[in-house]
């Protein structure tokens, strides 16, 4: 059987993070936490302090919390089973005793503890209760089966990072942290790593912050440990029957490029984040009181084929799948979840192709044009007496498909519109100067006295926000009155320039449709980031959407889901009472029998108040 990276998720809850208690060799490498002394460790380990010092020179003199110390691995007799121990199917059984813990439990069998809560999902020193049947994992267990070849799974140890701090820079007027990265050619996550106390807020003028030393690709490579694991599995005897959702623990199986083969920080970055958020998510279930099997497998770079992993027979028994990233592998792995008839998560891709006419897919990133005449629908609903204003600009207009749905909802519901240039509303403060006797304000002969008059631009383009925006700002000064009337309409792509125009969309009123939206103004948002922080020291990247966060919605949605529904999950999907962080859920089947399309969507409001509105509709209300 080929060899896979395979990471078991008590594993896979430390990807490139400082991993505790990693196996290396003859060796457990420890990390030292607080209280705890040498003599402690040694009895922990049932070793001494001698042996521990002659392994680990000058902890005899300083230990420190998070250090690092290699024991000797005990050797355990394969004799070592007790009366409570049982076999079935080529694996060992314990059943937890009184006084027994998963130290003892490791000595005993010659194992780590966290070997044993890999076996056993939900295990853990807190977690530890008599009376229990556990997986003893690693023994060599005789059967009259065939043993099959050796699994391996990874374990991911990671160089410490923290970059040199080259200069410092005193912090200029409208300077973000962003300018000054891109002024010094660094990236955002050096710069935090060495002014911590940034992490999560914004820089000042005149503030004084720590400039790190370029950094190559080479530099920032994380350094892979692989970790044997002789994992027995029997063949049986006789033909066995496979029950899906009838033996047991949820299996899951993540398939994403985590490029440990080849350098990509960029994309790299993006499926790290993405899966650290869905471990998140894994770790509330659990807390929850929910068990599953996460199996997560590095499909490699775009060039690479999933064929050896589809032909191995590891994903046979999933009971879903999630992944992949590049249109080769979507494919691939479409084809082989259709004909297993697993559920297989698309989270990324939402390009037409083939997969749409596949039952057993989900694209949770919405199709843009599937949702169009949902948006016109809710725009009349939203805005029954407006008055509309689109306004064309020769710079680029790409949105004719939205105008075309809205005005097909307009026309249908009675109400008016019309179609403006750019340049009979766009006016700056030059030509209020140059006009003798006052300006009259291109909004005045568009307005329709007792209607909403909301203007709509034909284009989604920066570019063409920007023209609008200081014109409609500068109107709002010179005619309040007026321009209480005026609102401002567009589209997803505008939460990407509203840090830079934030205000300003205040000031008129703005409302935007999107698939998914956060804001760190709202509760939920700003306790993800900070748990993020915690678990992984390090902020979210600053794109959309959030990578972390798309992790951790999709992972809750779906194991939840599946775990509660079984083979029911996708006709139940809908049903689950979910509140996620960015994205909504909502699928509707393609064509009656095609693929599951995500079709949630959301009214997003800059209100004149200064807060932000998130507006559900399919509630019909704002949260």
């Amino acid at each position: 059987m080929k060899k896979f990276r395979h990471i078991l998720i008590l594993i896979a809850l430390f990807i490139f993070t400082a991993v505790a208690n990693a196996q290396n060799g003859e060796f457990i490498n420890h990390k030292v936490t607080q209280g705890q002394t040498l003599f402690s460790i040694s009895k922990m380990y049932d070793t001494t302090v001698e042996v521990i010092v002659r392994h680990n020179p000058g902890s005899a003199k300083k230990l420190s919390i998070g250090q690092t110390l290699r024991i000797p691995k005990q050797k355990a007799s394969a004799k070592s089973s007790s009366d409570e121990d049982v076999v079935r199917n080529g694996k060992l059984y314990h059943t937890i005793r009184s006084k027994e813990t998963l130290f003892s439990l490791g000595k005993k069998y010659g194992v780590t503890p966290d070997e044993i809560c890999a076996a056993n999902p939900g295990l853990s020193i807190n977690n530890f209760p008599v009376g229990k049947e556990i997986v003893i994992p690693n023994q060599n267990i005789r059967t009259s089966g065939t043993k099959k070849e050796t699994s391996f799974k990874f374990v991911t140890v990671e160089k410490d990072n923290t970059p040199k701090i080259e200069k410092t820079h005193k912090v200029k007027r409208r300077e973000t942290i962003e300018k000054i990265c891109k002024k010094y050619e660094i990236s955002v996550e050096d710069f935090l790593k060495v002014n911590p106390d940034l992490v999560g807020k914004e820089v000042k003028r005149k503030m004084i912050v720590n400039i790190p030393a370029k950094r190559t690709a080479k530099d920032e490579v994380v350094e892979y440990k692989e970790l044997i694991v002789n994992t027995p599995v029997v063949e049986p005897e006789e033909e066995e029957v496979y029950d899906r959702f009838g033996d047991g623990d949820t299996r899951i199986a993540v398939v994403l490029p985590f490029l440990l083969d080849r350098y990509s920080p960029e994309e790299q970055g993006r499926m790290v984040e993405f899966y650290q958020g869905f471990l998140m998510a894994v770790e509330r279930l659990k807390r929850e009181g929910h068990s599953m099997e996460i199996n997560t497998f590095d499909t490699g770079f775009k060039d690479k084929s999933l064929n050896d992993l589809l032909s191995s027979g590891a994903l046979d028994k999933m009971d879903l799948i999630i992944g992949a990233y590049y249109p080769n592998h979507n494919k691939e792995l479409g084809k082989f979840a259709k004909e297993k008839e697993i559920p297989l998560v698309i989270p990324f891709s939402n390009k037409k192709d083939e997969l749409f006419n596949n039952p057993m897919a989900f694209f949770v990133n919405t199709l843009q044009a599937a949702v169009l005449p949902d948006v016109a629908r809710n725009f009349v609903t939203t805005f029954p007496n407006a008055n509309v204003i689109f306004v064309e600009d020769t710079i680029k207009s790409n949105k004719r498909d939205f105008i075309k749905a809205l005005t097909v909802e307009l026309d249908r519901n009675s109400i008016p519109y019309t179609t403006v240039q750019m340049e009979q509303i766009a006016f700056n403060e030059k030509d209020i100067e140059e006009e003798e006797d006052g300006i009259v304000l291109p909004f005045t002969s568009l307005a329709v006295e007792g209607r909403e008059n909301i203007i709509i631009p034909m284009s989604s383009s920066k570019e063409t926000l920007n023209r609008i925006l200081p014109s409609m700002v500068m109107a709002n000064v010179l005619d309040t009155a007026l321009m209480n009337d005026f609102r401002l309409f567009g589209y997803p792509e505008w939460q990407v320039y509203a840090q830079q125009a934030r205000e300003q969309l205040y000031e008129v009123d703005t409302y935007f449709y999107a698939t998914f939206f956060t804001h760190f103004s709202l509760p939920e948002a700003t306790r993800f980031q900070n748990d993020f922080i915690r678990w992984y020291n390090r902020d979210l990247q600053k794109i959309y959407p959030r990578y972390g966060m798309l992790g951790y919605d999709i992972g809750y949605q779906f194991l939840l889901a599946t775990i509660l529904y079984g083979s029911q999950m996708p006709q139940k999907i809908n049903e689950l009472q979910f509140d996620p962080l960015q994205s909504g859920f909502k699928f509707e089947r393609l064509d009656g029998r095609g693929a599951m399309m995500n079709k949630k969507l959301f009214f997003i409001h800059y209100t004149r108040k200064y807060n932000i509105e998130k507006i559900d509709l399919d509630k019909c209300e704002e949260f």
